[in-house]
């Protein structure tokens, strides 16, 4: 009995206790609402997580409430917001070296906000060491140039967004001096260290024994409109051409710039016949004074990609006959020689015009700026079209073939001559001794020919006809001459022009020893890719003056 009237007095007192707080929730109308009976917090925490951080960085939330954070792991700002308003976490101050990025950094907190990321990546800085140098070299990576006038470490001053890609190169080369740059390009995921700057005197680069050994051709794969139209050959005519060079017995080819055909050319015969040698060109154009020129630069810039990607480039020609056409000052040539030779291992020479050479140059320009920089000379002559200077009409010799002969023995004669000019010509080395292109540098003939059809009448020499002088035959005698005359006191090595007509040159066409459907000429009797030869009489059909 007395624990049933307990069990009753206690739920009296419960039900009393319930209509009083009913009592005071309708006296206040609205207490449902004001009190938190959905167990929502009425403030926020905002928070995350940092990873990848090396030194400090300071965050900020809604622009307020700065967060300083020394390492790694989870971090909360000290001020809450209030439930359902907007936050806003970003970086306040980068650290050292460092770019911080935040990510799920804003929204609206209904809840406390644990997943903002702040996550933090190298700035790397480019640098390296300089050794070796007497004098100053101008460093330049993109956009950021740096000049250095001792050795020892440097550093490019702009940090770059880890993952970029980073190329040292040398703007400007010491005075007497070149500096080659090794491990100077790659992608920078963390701080470089190893950009080595390495400066030094000149010394020449040997030749290699092809030079002495091969038979050389300047070789262009056009056949069509040419480069000026667009023109881009086939892989397949290019193959049939290397073909044919090769089955002539040509090892050792140069090509006149660095492009996309270039690249196709050295490609297609590093894979198809490894034998095949080639001295890359580059052309260039005329420069301003400061010598900064897109084309040039370009041009530059393939060939020394081609010259350190294919092991079949094995010397490389800066500019072809610029000093001849004057379009460029020398001072601009000689920095585009150190350029080039301060980023590729190959020899460097300059194919120009023998009065370049011979400091004969109609534009004033001397090669005394040029030649200390070079590993051999490679010099043009042309008798053919320089007929001024030489007694190419020879009347004084009968009629026929002797005067054929005769005509032919003066060419030579005066290729002879122009090469003694060059040899001959004096200069003063990198360390002021005075010496000869001939005593100091092996001189190639990077250009010579004969004319096999006329092309241009208006030119003495070309308007006889019944025999013409432009004859297959007089091609192949000169031919003979000269590749009878390099070696011992001569030229290293003789490059004819050239391997295949290419009609979009127009009065300058017809010096191919193929036509361009591919024929082969007379000038190629006797090798595996040529007619036959006349065994009467070898140079019978010549042309002579009459």
């Amino acid at each position: 009995m007395i624990t049933q009237i307990v069990q009753r007095l206690g739920a009296t007192r419960r039900a009393a206790r319930t209509s009083l707080v009913g009592i005071a929730c309708i006296a206040l109308s609205a207490c449902g609402q004001s009190q938190n009976w959905s167990r929502q917090p009425a403030f926020i925490t905002i928070g995350g997580t940092v990873s990848g951080l090396q030194s400090t960085v300071v965050l900020q939330d809604n622009g307020i409430d700065p967060l300083t954070i020394t390492q790694n792991g989870a971090f909360t700002f000290a001020l809450s917001i209030a439930n359902g308003q907007p936050y806003a976490v970003t970086v306040a101050t980068q650290p050292s070296g460092q770019t911080c990025e935040v990510t799920n950094g804003s929204g609206s907190a209904t809840a406390n906000v644990t997943n903002v990321a702040v996550t933090c990546t190298t700035q790397p800085t480019i640098s390296g060491t300089v050794t070796g140098l007497s004098g100053t070299v101008v460093l330049q990576d993109g956009t950021d140039t740096l000049t250095i006038a001792s050795n020892g470490p440097f550093t490019f001053p702009t940090a770059l967004t880890s993952g970029a890609q980073y190329a040292v190169t040398v703007t400007q080369q010491p005075s007497t001096q070149i500096c080659s740059i090794t491990n100077g390009a790659g992608t920078a995921t963390a701080n470089v260290t190893n950009v080595s700057v390495s400066c030094g005197g000149f010394q020449i680069r040997p030749l290699p024994a092809i030079y002495a050994t091969g038979k050389a051709v300047n070789y262009s794969p056009y056949r069509a409109g040419g480069p000026n139209a667009g023109e881009i050959p086939s892989s397949a005519d290019v193959l049939q051409d290397l073909g044919l060079l090769q089955t002539a017995g040509f090892n050792l080819i140069r090509l006149f710039g660095a492009d996309a055909v270039a690249q196709e050319i050295l490609s297609l015969a590093n894979q198809n016949d490894p034998s095949l040698k080639f001295q890359v060109g580059i052309y260039l154009e005329g420069a301003p004074s400061t010598c900064v020129d897109s084309v040039n630069q370009a041009q530059i810039a393939t060939a020394i990609q081609l010259a350190n990607t294919y092991p079949n480039v094995v010397a490389v020609s800066v500019g072809n006959e610029t000093s001849f056409a004057g379009n460029l000052p020398a001072s601009c040539l000689l920095q585009y020689v150190k350029e080039v030779r301060s980023q590729v291992a190959q020899p460097i020479t300059a194919d120009d015009d023998y009065t370049f050479y011979a400091g004969l140059s109609a534009s004033g320009e001397k090669p005394d700026l040029v030649l200390p920089w070079l590993d051999f000379v490679s010099m043009h002559t042309y008798p053919f079209t320089d007929t001024g200077a030489w007694d190419w009409q020879q009347t004084a010799v009968a009629a026929g073939p002797a005067r054929a002969a005769a005509m032919m023995n003066a060419a030579l004669a005066d290729a002879q001559a122009d090469y003694a000019l060059v040899a001959n010509y004096s200069y003063t080395t990198t360390t002021g001794q005075v010496t000869t292109i001939g005593a100091s540098l092996p001189i190639t003939i990077g250009e010579t020919g004969w004319k096999a059809v006329p092309t241009n009448t208006a030119q003495a020499i070309e308007a006889v006809t019944n025999p013409a002088i432009a004859n297959p035959v007089n091609e192949k005698w000169y031919y003979d001459l000269m590749a009878s005359w390099r070696g011992t006191g001569a030229p290293l090595n003789v490059f004819w022009f050239e391997a295949f007509d290419e009609h979009w040159k127009g009065t300058d066409d017809g010096w191919g020893l193929w036509d361009a459907s591919r024929t082969p000429r007379y000038a190629l009797c006797g090798t595996p890719a040529g007619p036959a030869c006349n065994t009467t009489d070898l140079y019978a059909g010549a042309g002579y003056y009459h």
